[in-house]
């Protein structure tokens, strides 16, 4: 088996497509209000989880991966450049 030259080589990660934080919360206020008035006290305990979810605030951010980083570094001493 030989070796394949690949001057530049470059690492994607997936795009995860992720819901909005309180999408679920909204949507499901949104469906209520539309089914009955948005004055309504049927819609409060929705209005409530959705109030709730927002006060939480955001979750931390995933760390990104820096394997394009070494790739780089690694790759100028192989080549040599």
């Amino acid at each position: 088996m030989t070796a394949v030259n690949i001057p530049k080589l470059r690492v994607r990660t997936r795009k995860v497509q992720n819901l909005p934080q309180c999408a679920v919360e909204m949507s499901a206020l949104a469906t209520c209000w539309a089914s009955v008035s948005v004055d309504d006290k049927r819609c409060a305990e929705m209005a409530k989880a959705l109030t709730e979810c927002m006060q939480k605030g955001k979750p931390p951010g995933a760390r990104r991966s820096n394997v394009n980083y070494h790739l780089a570094r690694l790759g100028k001493q192989v080549l040599g450049k």
